[in-house]
């Protein structure tokens, strides 16, 4: 069990809602637009998942020899988000027992946010469609810090907005990228094995905890409204 914590703070893609169909399916026709070989590996592609979209664009870009990466990646990305707009609600579904779980977490007296590399208005989007929205009192976007998983700078955010010491508070995510913020952060971190990365991946990037499903961090996060007085916050 992990004691002692005030806040718990997830990662979104991945991790809150399943969005791996559409974000693949949007680098693909990305890719076949923009680039003039065939991209990155898909395994590439995951490896990236977490960190911010136009960093890794401008990457690909570069990597395909393209003469302007920086203008060819915004192209890019106007692209890649036009095509998830179209296709956000038939491909991306919640993850099983997820809402659940996180409604016994805000009952338990846990501050619960979710920081993310994606922008206010896609990651807002998701968080309200699958009825998280009243349940997170702190939000970090990729807007909100000038840097980004996996430096610390957006759970630092988070912590100062929640009005919680770092070390008071978890970070679990399906990425290698949210484990090394989490850790630079001052936090605890626990792995999401319910995303797609590769458990060995995730457990040599050296979280607190994995967690197999969502569900399961129940058993690791008690009760405050048992354990602490009424009065802390």
């Amino acid at each position: 069990m992990l004691h002692d914590l005030a806040a718990v703070l997830f990662d979104l893609d991945g991790t809150l809602v399943n969005t791996i169909d559409l974000i693949l399916a949007a680098h693909d026709h990305t890719f076949a637009r923009h680039l003039r070989g065939p991209g990155p590996a898909r395994a590439v592609v995951i490896r990236d998942f977490g960190r911010p979209l136009h960093d890794v664009l401008f990457e690909y870009a570069a990597a395909d020899g393209l003469e302007d990466p920086a203008l060819a990646s915004r192209e890019m990305a106007d692209t890649y988000r036009a095509f998830q707009s179209e296709h956000h609600d038939r491909l991306v579904t919640p993850y099983p027992g997820l809402r659940d779980t996180i409604a016994v977490l805000h009952r338990r007296r846990y501050i619960l946010g979710v920081v993310t590399s994606k922008s206010a208005r896609t990651a807002r989007r998701e968080i309200e469609q699958f009825g998280l929205a009243d349940l997170m009192s702190v939000a970090v976007f990729v807007e909100d810090t000038a840097r980004h998983k996996p430096e610390p700078e957006p759970l630092l955010e988070a912590a100062r907005r929640g009005g919680f010491e770092p070390a008071r508070a978890i970070y679990i995510g399906d990425s290698i990228h949210d484990i090394a913020a989490g850790r630079a952060a001052g936090m605890k971190t626990g792995g999401a094995l319910w995303g797609p990365f590769d458990r060995r991946d995730l457990e040599a990037a050296g979280p607190d905890v994995l967690i197999e499903t969502p569900p399961d961090m129940l058993a690791l996060l008690p009760d405050r409204a048992v354990a602490q007085p009424a009065t802390d916050h």
